[in-house]
């Protein structure tokens, strides 16, 4: 069954702005790629503005996803740190890996600092990152396997830098040994706060 304009529309889009940038991919690329007619393109995204709102979005549900596969596959904080890095090297490791590095930190260096109404939503997907790594945190918490304590957010947003910084660092030098130290910095961060 063939996918929907605005789908097909919306799936080049993701994949041009990631591998080409936002500035650099140009609507009638798009609607040429997705076999879409120019007035069918409009009537789902009035601008490439709108368009670039709705990639965002859609790579926040993506990397959400990610998160939340790797959390699925974590009972215990160092079952994390291990899911973790496998994700990480994998990213970089797999030629064909969709992302190889976080689509949303690519995408917002692409703008100037506040760029509405781009800013808005990286702001919004952070925060959901910072929400479900501190749920995940209380969970442990509550099963005993973290101190009592511990800061949920502070360490959610302590593991976020360390996956936005190595991913970033990594694509700006090629360098995977931005991820195996961004590997062994988790490790550290949760010795100090896991039980013994």
């Amino acid at each position: 069954m063939k996918r929907s304009p605005k789908i097909r529309i919306l799936e080049i889009a993701k994949n041009r702005f990631y591998r080409q940038g936002y500035h650099h991919t140009g609507i009638n690329q798009i609607i040429r790629e997705s076999a879409t007619a120019k007035a069918s393109f409009y009537d789902h995204f009035p601008s490439k503005q709108t368009l670039g709102v709705h990639v965002i979005r859609a790579y926040g549900v993506d990397v959400l996803v990610w998160f939340r596969k790797i959390l699925r596959n974590s009972s215990t904080p160092n079952d994390f740190i291990s899911e973790m890095s496998q994700a990480m090297l994998d990213q970089v490791r797999t030629n064909d890996s969709y992302y190889q590095g976080c689509p949303i930190a690519i995408f917002s260096s692409q703008f100037p600092v506040g760029e509405k109404p781009f800013s808005d939503e990286f702001k919004r997907i952070v925060i959901r990152w910072e929400s479900i790594l501190s749920t995940a945190i209380q969970k442990w918490k509550s099963k005993g396997l973290i101190q009592k304590n511990t800061k949920e957010l502070e360490l959610a947003r302590d593991l976020i830098n360390l996956y936005e910084g190595s991913l970033m660092n990594w694509r700006i030098s090629m360098n995977e040994d931005y991820i195996l130290r961004a590997m062994l910095q988790i490790k550290e961060r949760f010795k100090t706060e896991i039980n013994k």
